[in-house]
C-alpha cells in the first residue's frame, strides 16, 4: 500500500496546501515611546531621591498674626493689664450701626423667596 500511495501522490493533480506564515505587526514608534517613558520615569525617581537625600530642610514660614486695629491694642505688658489707674476701653459696642427707621435699611429682602415653606395656609 505504501508504494501505491506514493505513486498516487506523484501522478495526482492536487495542489499542495501552502502554509502561510503570519507576519507580526511591529510598531515603529513603540521602541522610541518606551525609551521616552523610561527616561521620564527615571527623571521622576531621580528628583524624588535627590529631594529625600538633601540635608537642607525647607523651613515653612508661619504666617505672622496681624491684629485688627480697631479691636486689638497690640502687645501689652502684664503691668499694663493690672494697673488700676488707666481707664479701660469697651470694645463691645464697636462697629454697631443703629437705624432710626426701617425705611433706611432698603428693600434688600423684597426679592427673597420662601424655600421649604408655603406662603399660604392649606386646608384639607
Amino acid at each position: 500500500m505504501g508504494l501505491l500511495n506514493r505513486l498516487k501522490k506523484v501522478f495526482s493533480s492536487k495542489q499542495e496546501e501552502v502554509e502561510v506564515e503570519e507576519v507580526e505587526f511591529r510598531d515603529s514608534h513603540h521602541e522610541r515611546l518606551t525609551e521616552d517613558f523610561v527616561q521620564r520615569q527615571q527623571s521622576v525617581i531621580d528628583d524624588a531621591m535627590n529631594e529625600l537625600e538633601s540635608n537642607v530642610e525647607k523651613v515653612k514660614k508661619e504666617p505672622t498674626p496681624t491684629a485688627a486695629p480697631a479691636y486689638d491694642a497690640g502687645e501689652v505688658e502684664l503691668s499694663d493689664l493690672l494697673s488700676v489707674d488707666e481707664q479701660l476701653q469697651d470694645y463691645s459696642e464697636l462697629n454697631i450701626v443703629e437705624h432710626q427707621s426701617v425705611g433706611e435699611m432698603g428693600g434688600h429682602l423684597e426679592s427673597a423667596t420662601l424655600v421649604g415653606d408655603l406662603p399660604e395656609e392649606i386646608e384639607f
